[in-house]
């Protein structure tokens, strides 16, 4: 995938930036991420909007902090730490409290690489195989349940 159009621009010093201005800004690059993916393999609106919802879910993005954990480096791991340990103002609709923290320890670490121009960083984890996979996976389930969205 060419991210060269998303590209940060940072104005505010990463250091300076809280957890939740780091999973801001990391929900926001990877769902932008999850769309061109997505759009990449699919034109149907429909099947597109499903994927999408599929990848971007708590739950997909709680199991994608599992999978690449044994890769992060020290520092990146304390960065997830810091979103993963964020108190949590409200329960989720939909994932367990576990669920939600993890998500958001993932996308404090997306924000991160993203504001750090290490756009590469993520890309390089996203593409592991087991990561791969279970993206693959998430898709063939979403097709299993949603026969019709084509």
């Amino acid at each position: 995938m060419n991210v060269k159009q998303t590209e940060p621009k940072p104005s505010i010093p990463v250091n300076t930036h809280t957890s939740f201005s780091l999973s801001y800004i990391g929900d926001a690059f990877y769902g932008m991420w999850c769309r061109q993916n997505i759009l990449l393999r699919f034109q149907n609106r429909k099947r597109v909007h499903l994927h999408v919802v599929q990848w971007v879910r708590c739950q997909t993005q709680a199991h994608l902090a599992q999978l690449i954990q044994p890769f992060l480096t020290l520092e990146e791991r304390n960065i997830f730490r810091q979103g993963r340990n964020n108190k949590v103002f409200s329960s989720p609709k939909h994932a367990s409290i576990g669920e939600y923290r993890a998500a958001t320890g993932f996308e404090c670490l997306v924000g991160y690489w993203y504001l750090c121009k290490q756009v590469n960083r993520f890309e390089e984890l996203m593409l592991k195989s087991e990561v791969v996979e279970y993206l693959e996976t998430a898709l063939s389930a979403n097709n299993n349940t949603n026969g019709n969205a084509a």
